[in-house]
């Protein structure tokens, strides 16, 4: 079997509150999916071994808008910020073939940060969303859910929290 290209994101779009943010959204740093682990130290094994705890690490994106939206500019420290969906939409070559890729993040909007300032440059805030429902899909078919709220972590369909669930009785 022959090489095959990488995949490349040809394109990207975000839309908050139902608005399109084509053009202004240019960057976004998706959460990194960190399974929460302890070390276990046991009699006759030759070190340390991680054990899955079940839970996962914070999660957090950033995000860089170019100008300075009051809308978005509202929700930092806002606790209703949590009750907002921001989706992107991607667009992926893979081998020439395009696929969708679409992300939706809710979370609670903590910080923002002015970038520098310099003549002739982009005016840009950067945001930085923790994030406590993350859904990941290619092309229809669902890669990652986490809901953190209803403690459900799902990875291509296998629901990783599910008999944690079920012995608590949620």
């Amino acid at each position: 079997m022959g090489a095959k290209l990488p995949s490349v994101l040809v394109d990207m779009i975000a839309f908050f509150q139902d608005e399109s943010f084509a053009g202004t959204c240019n960057t976004v740093a998706l959460p990194k999916v960190v399974v929460k682990t302890m070390d276990a130290v046991m009699a006759g094994v030759a070190g340390d071994i991680e054990r899955d705890l079940g839970r996962l690490e914070k999660l957090e994106a950033e995000v860089t808008i170019s100008d300075y939206p009051e809308k978005v500019t509202d929700l930092v420290g806002s606790r209703e910020s949590r009750d907002e969906v921001f989706t992107i939409r991607g667009a992926v070559d893979r081998d020439g073939a395009i696929k969708t890729v679409i992300v939706r993040m809710q979370g609670f909007w903590k910080s923002t940060e002015f970038n520098e300032w310099a003549p002739e440059k982009e005016a840009t805030m950067k945001f930085a969303i923790a994030v406590e429902f993350f859904h990941f899909e290619v092309d229809g078919k669902e890669r990652i859910y986490i809901d953190k709220m209803n403690n459900i972590f799902r990875v291509n369909g296998k629901d990783r929290n599910k008999e944690i669930r079920q012995a608590l009785a949620q």
